[in-house]
């Protein structure tokens, strides 16, 4: 049973058919795989980047406390001395 010439060439057609697509498969994902790498790195920055942010929002909210007790704290002075004005206006 002999192939004829061009059965030959349709199956070396086919296999190289064959070979481009698996060639054209193994671009796309090479190409998959640098993509994610660099979303990964991108990631990697916003999340240290978040970091940053979170630590700076921890330094603003002590401050804002600290700040809060300071005001209380002359609110309440200027109470006693608005008290200690009107005592004397009292008698």
């Amino acid at each position: 049973m002999t192939a004829s010439m061009a059965e030959l060439e349709a199956r070396i057609a086919a296999l190289e058919a064959e070979r481009g697509d698996y060639r054209a498969v193994l671009a796309a994902i090479n190409a998959l795989g640098a993509n994610q790498r660099d979303l990964a790195a991108r990631v990697g920055d916003v999340e240290g980047r978040l970091g940053a942010v979170d630590t700076r929002l921890d330094t603003v909210e002590t401050t804002a406390q600290d700040t809060n007790v300071r005001v209380r704290s002359l609110e309440d002075g200027v109470a006693e001395i608005k008290d200690l004005l009107v005592r004397p206006l009292d008698r």
